[in-house]
């Protein structure tokens, strides 16, 4: 449940998904009157989680219905726009950052601009690595929002590009971005850890204005009857998608037969607009891809940042360690692993696995994970149904209260400690090292939600013998078992 924020542009990375797999796409759509946009996307050999949208850009004309359909991975998602989130996501500022992001996942060597930059590295520098590179719709979308800020007076031209340092901008426009990400709504309150927000976590469509200010008040029960959408709502948001149900898993945008020909944005209101699709609305009549033709625009985009993940994971289930960049430099680390990255790849496409995904030790021997990325749990004794976002009677939306403590005995992880990916706090360049406890072996035993910048070490023990399952809280599919003898 990753509340990412960005540092001047966060990485960005698409999914991975092998190749035999283009026609197990889960799109599901009828073809002619509707198109299907996939959120979040799970590996087909691993447990993972892909926090964008795909196919990024999407055409369709007046009267067609949008289907927006989650891949539930333990990430709660959204889908958020409106005019108040067209101002935003169409500023090519946020394109220049979105862009660069993707560049710098896809193995573009482009400098990390929280990093160490070399003074002498100047803008055209920059620019010079950007047309090198293969051509994609990110190298286009850094160039055309490049050209779009110098028009603007933001960047200089690219024939001035020389006389300023690559380090001078990113510090200039910094805040910019910053603000650009920020002011959007979110339906996590970042004051309180992992609790969801009401006025955005619940849907709420509305002609003018904004959500109410109180992130525990809802929208009105009357603006949270979906209308069509004719692109003139300030706020069309469907809330936190729920995962089970009739509704499960999917959100449909019936577009008005009189919306206007024109760019309209959606994003998930939980993770950033770097999980957004921006809709093409043409005039009616017009032709437009087919929803085949937008799957394989999907598994390109899907296929564009895939195989470094795919790499990393084998090298883990071969030879129980990886070599990764964790953002202070490339390292090697050892198994077992509770969750597997590369910000070299991504901050915000990971792998979920416990790997190996079996372990035999002795009674009262430590069992300590390498704990990459994403907030994990490891967790025994786990209830064979455990929702992690719980969907209230009231109409309210929540994280489990379960989801996130230690229990069971479980010393209680530091909270000065937890910092996930993209997120400011914890310890910096410091591994953390924390010892959770002893497992009896009866009841529900759960370490609690756990981050560290870079990577964290947790040890535990069980004292007594028997086979035990566990599993990560917050993402489902990532199971294990330890045999202890």
């Amino acid at each position: 449940m990753e509340g990412v924020k960005p540092k001047i542009v966060a990485i960005a990375a698409a999914l991975l998904l092998v190749a035999s797999a283009c026609d197990r796409l889960p799109f599901a759509g009828r073809g002619g009157d509707q198109r299907t946009v996939l959120v979040d996307f799970g590996h087909d050999s691993y447990a993972s989680f892909f926090l964008f949208n795909f196919p990024k850009k999407i055409a369709v004309t007046p009267g067609m219905t949008l289907v927006f359909r989650q891949t539930w991975t333990g990430e709660p998602h959204t889908v958020t726009g409106g005019t108040l989130v067209d101002e935003t996501l169409g500023d090519p500022i946020l394109s220049f950052a979105t862009s660069f992001d993707e560049l710098a996942a896809a193995g573009v060597p482009l400098p990390d601009p929280e990093g160490e930059v070399p003074e002498d590295m100047t803008v055209a520098d920059v620019i010079e690595i950007v047309e090198d590179s293969r051509d994609s719709d990110a190298r286009q979308g850094f160039l055309d929002s490049y050209d779009a800020l110098a028009e603007d007076g933001v960047v200089p031209d690219r024939d001035e590009a020389t006389e300023v340092a690559f380090i001078e901008l990113a510090a200039n426009l910094g805040p910019e971005i910053e603000a650009a990400f920020t002011n959007l709504p979110h339906a996590v309150d970042e004051g309180k850890e992992l609790e969801t927000t009401q006025n955005i976590g619940q849907p709420c469509y509305l002609s003018e204005g904004g959500p109410p200010e109180d992130p525990d008040q809802p929208c009105a029960s009357g603006d949270q009857d979906k209308p069509d959408f004719d692109g003139t709502q300030s706020y069309y948001n469907s809330g936190i998608i729920p995962y089970e149900g009739p509704q499960g898993n999917t959100f449909e945008v019936p577009l008005a037969e009189d919306i206007e020909v024109g760019s309209y944005w959606f994003y998930c209101a939980v993770h950033g607009p770097l999980q957004s699709t921006e809709v093409e609305v043409r005039p009616t009549g017009s032709d437009i891809p087919s929803q085949a033709e937008v799957n394989r625009r999907a598994r390109r985009e899907i296929d564009e940042v895939a195989e470094p993940l795919l790499e990393l994971y084998r090298t883990a289930v071969d030879s129980n360690e990886v070599r990764v960049n964790l953002g202070a430099g490339p390292q090697t680390l050892e198994g077992p692993f509770a969750g597997l990255g590369d910000v070299s790849v991504s901050e915000i496409a990971l792998i979920n696995e416990f790997v190996p995904k079996q372990l035999e030790v002795d009674a009262g021997d430590p069992i300590t994970w390498t704990m990459i990325g994403a907030p994990h749990t490891i967790s025994f004794g786990v209830p064979r149904y455990f929702p992690p976002v719980q969907f209230l009677d009231d109409g309210s939306v929540r994280v489990n209260p379960r989801l996130q403590p230690a229990a069971g005995g479980a010393k209680e992880f530091p909270a000065e400690l937890f910092a996930a990916p993209g997120q400011e706090g914890g310890p910096g360049a410091e591994v953390v090292e924390f010892d959770g406890g002893t497992y009896d072996g009866e009841g529900f035993w759960s370490s609690g939600l756990i981050a560290a910048d870079p990577y964290a070490e947790y040890t535990m023990r069980i004292s007594r013998p028997g086979t035990y399952d566990f599993a990560c809280l917050i993402h489902p599919p990532m199971v294990g078992t330890i045999e202890v003898t």
